[in-house]
């Protein structure tokens, strides 16, 4: 092949990429500007999908928005481990499947079920309970205090303690823990009866 041909191709490749950069950005604060409203005053103002005056409304159903409000996290999906077939919030006082906690004790000495340290890793304050309610534990978390598991621990590496939230569940682990051994088998406290969907209990 010629390299005349080849030599003529670059340049009309690079000339093609700076002609569509420099009609990208002059066709794109045109399209910016039609996203704003205009005032009463003649200030512009940028258009809001939370704003109820920006022009453009909320989908159906979907809550009001309000900084600072803390809105519980929805059910979790039907076939995950502690899920509740209920859509209904639950009232105070009550929990739903999703914020039940699984026994936190440890298996009898003389089990031979897997234990969730021979699954999983760095398990501290969880040790010696059977490997396959530990994800009923951590769902029980989720739901409790209505976050995603990366609340706590970094995605993918769940072993790591670097986030300070997950210093902060394993003395909520022992306070349960211990409020529970001190009320016997009257009664049971879980993380939902403080924090009932919020990461901060109400005060």
């Amino acid at each position: 092949m010629n390299k005349e041909y080849i030599s003529y191709g670059i340049i009309g490749v690079v000339a093609g990429l700076i002609l569509g950069f420099i009609v990208a950005n002059w066709v794109g604060p045109s399209a910016t500007g039609a996203q704003q409203a205009v005032t009463s005053g003649g200030e512009s103002k940028e258009a809001s999908v939370n704003s109820s005056n920006g022009g453009q409304a909320l989908p159906p159903g979907h809550p009001a928005i309000d900084s600072g409000q803390t809105i519980p996290a929805p059910p979790l999906p039907a076939g995950t481990p502690g899920a509740s077939d209920s859509t209904s919030t639950p009232a105070a006082g009550q929990t739903t499947a999703t914020a039940e906690l699984p026994s936190l004790d440890p298996l009898a000495a003389g089990s031979k079920e897997e234990r969730a340290e021979q699954k999983y890793k760095n398990i501290q304050l969880l040790k010696g309970i059977p490997s396959e309610r530990l994800m009923k534990v951590m769902f029980a978390f989720k739901a409790s205090l209505g976050v995603d598991c990366t609340f706590c621990h970094i995605k993918d590496q769940f072993e790591k303690d670097d986030k300070p939230t997950k210093q902060t569940a394993r003395k909520m682990i022992q306070l349960v823990r211990d409020t529970n051994a001190k009320l016997g088998t009257t009664t049971r406290v879980t993380c939902f009866t403080c924090h009932r969907g919020q990461t901060r209990p109400a005060s």
